[in-house]
């Protein structure tokens, strides 16, 4: 059998207080998906004197989102910089991380990722999932940069 550092207690503790960082901390963020493109076709009669037909296909398109908790964290790295070759000068970037739970990673990862919006800023996504284990909670973090 194996032992461990932390009793049953200390464990129960630590997932508790996990849990109550995550609670306490937590904002809304949409995570918006590439659009739905949806065909329409108008069913006009052939225009006469002309040899085209006058069947127009329009395009429509219905938006995906989904709401999610998360918590964020801006960071104030100011070692993240990225250069302007025409000009000559360095920029820094914020990166933000968002810590999410599995069904919220889900969404993030099952197709195209357009943007996250929160705190009325919008961010692209910048990594991959990265998975962080708290005892038996288990959160996801993913960098983002905002958009400009």
């Amino acid at each position: 059998m194996a032992s461990s550092f932390l009793s049953a207690n200390d464990q129960t503790w630590y997932e508790n207080a996990a849990d109550t960082w995550f609670e306490t901390f937590k904002k809304s963020i949409i995570v918006n998906k590439e659009p739905i493109k949806n065909i329409v076709q108008n069913t006009a009669n052939q225009l006469l004197g002309y040899e085209e037909n006058s069947n127009i296909v329009d395009y429509t398109y219905t938006p995906r989102n989904q709401t999610f908790d998360a918590v964020i964290k801006y960071n104030d790295n100011k070692e993240n910089l990225e250069e302007n070759s025409e000009i000559k000068l360095k920029f820094t970037y914020e990166l933000v991380e968002i810590y999410v739970k599995k069904d919220c990673a889900d969404y993030i990862n099952a197709d195209r990722t357009e943007n996250i919006v929160f705190d009325g800023k919008t961010f692209n996504v910048y990594s991959t999932s990265i998975v962080k284990h708290y005892q038996r909670n288990t959160y996801y973090v993913f960098y983002l940069r905002e958009t400009r």
